[in-house]
């Protein structure tokens, strides 16, 4: 890339694979670049009991904490309410990120078929490059393998000028 990254959307959904992406993710941080890791709940998990839900938020987050330290990367952490996919892609806009680092399941074609992939409609819709990461096939995160996160696709608009 011509240009340093200054905002990058590292979005998690709390999975085993979020520690890859966060690590990820935390390898593409530049200094002066703000890393924003951000979880989009569903809607209808929005609960009356904000304090219990903001509890439950940090808890998750805190376990990218070790991986963010290693890195001595500073983030901040955001949730949104909605769909995955548009929260992802909204926030992005509203933030003007540089690049999205999230990952893929990696769901058979018969699924994205019925129900869509997040990270298919993110890389179609996004404002900015994208970068995916795919599970990996022995199943274990980024910390319990000697490899790096196998990066599915980049989708960098800019450069190619599609969308």
């Amino acid at each position: 890339m011509g240009t340093p990254l200054k905002k990058i959307i590292c979005a998690v959904d709390f999975s085993p694979l979020s520690d890859s992406v966060v690590q990820y993710a935390a390898t593409m941080h530049t200094t002066g670049a703000k890393l924003i890791v951000l979880y989009v709940a569903p809607e209808e998990l929005k609960e009356n009991n904000e304090e219990e839900m903001l509890r439950r938020h940090l808890h998750e987050f805190s376990r990218y904490s070790d991986i963010l330290s290693q890195h001595r990367v500073h983030a901040l952490f955001t949730v949104q309410h909605g769909e995955p996919a548009a929260g992802i892609i909204d926030y992005a806009q509203e933030q003007n990120a540089d690049m999205i680092v999230l990952g893929s399941h990696g769901n058979t074609a018969i699924a994205r078929l019925l129900m869509g992939s997040t990270a298919e409609t993110v890389m179609r819709k996004a404002p900015c490059p994208v970068v995916i990461l795919k599970t990996p096939v022995n199943g274990k995160s980024t910390n319990e393998s000697e490899s790096e996160p196998n990066t599915l696709q980049e989708n960098n608009k800019q450069s190619n000028g599609t969308t």
